[in-house]
């Protein structure tokens, strides 16, 4: 009796271990790891067409609502390659990259350095989305604060962009990770598995000579006026030709 209860304690302690949450370490590998702004080109999420290319260079950007700038590791079982539309970013692990729950940010104040979020003392974050021995790809995405201080709020401005943009203060910017991290295992316990750098194979690659792994380009607002601004300046038009006929 007790070894069969001494064997199904194994187990369970087996089973539970592959079912737990993963471990990452998250934390920044040096003061080098920023991130930046690009607005010499705008970014092709969601960028509407006809829209005269942007001045400027990469570097912090400036602008009310801006900053800070927000940062989070997404993962998907079935992707290996970088999004090219937002619909990749809402489904299932093996048809598009979802949420961790691991944010970073960075400010002026600090440099544009990338500071982890909700990590432990140890720098040991769990995650979500991402069982503890499943092998899965990751990559990180990044946005202006004036986008939403969360992941699902940004993701919902980009989904609603046509109607949410012209709403925005400032200039909105997003961007994705240079790197992507394939086949990467996260541990079940500290100090969990290293995700930043260095080594291109990483989701963030901390050997970034630039410190500028994840460049954030601005989203072109929407140029196509509302319908019910259209019906108003179609009944002004109006009202002038009646306006002249009687004249």
């Amino acid at each position: 009796m007790k070894k069969t209860i001494a064997i199904l304690t194994i187990v369970g302690s087996i089973a539970a271990a592959s079912y737990a949450q993963g471990t990452f370490q998250w934390s920044a590998p040096s003061t080098a790891l920023v991130g930046q702004t690009n607005t010499t080109s705008y970014s092709s999420f969601e960028a509407s067409s006809g829209n005269p290319s942007p001045s400027g260079g990469p570097g912090l950007a400036s602008g009310s609502g801006t900053f800070p700038l927000y940062y989070a590791l997404l993962t998907s079982s079935g992707l290996n390659t970088a999004p090219t539309s937002v619909s990749q970013f809402s489904g299932t692990l093996s048809t598009a990259w979802l949420f961790t729950g691991l944010m970073m940010t960075n400010t002026i104040a600090n440099n544009g350095r990338m500071t982890p979020l909700g990590a432990s003392g140890t720098g040991v974050a769990t995650t979500g989305n991402w069982l503890g021995g499943s092998t899965q790809n990751a990559l990180m995405v990044g946005w202006s604060a004036n986008l939403g201080t969360t992941w699902a709020a940004a993701l919902a401005n980009l989904q609603n962009w046509a109607a949410n943009s012209a709403g925005i203060v400032g200039t909105a910017f997003f961007g994705i990770s240079t790197s992507l991290a394939i086949g990467v295992t996260p541990g079940t316990a500290d100090p969990g598995t290293v995700i930043i750098g260095p080594g291109s194979s990483q989701a963030i690659d901390g050997s970034v000579a630039t410190g500028s792994p994840v460049v954030l380009r601005p989203l072109a607002v929407s140029t196509i006026p509302e319908p019910g601004t259209m019906a108003l300046a179609g009944l002004g038009g109006l009202s002038l030709l009646l306006f002249r006929r009687k004249k």
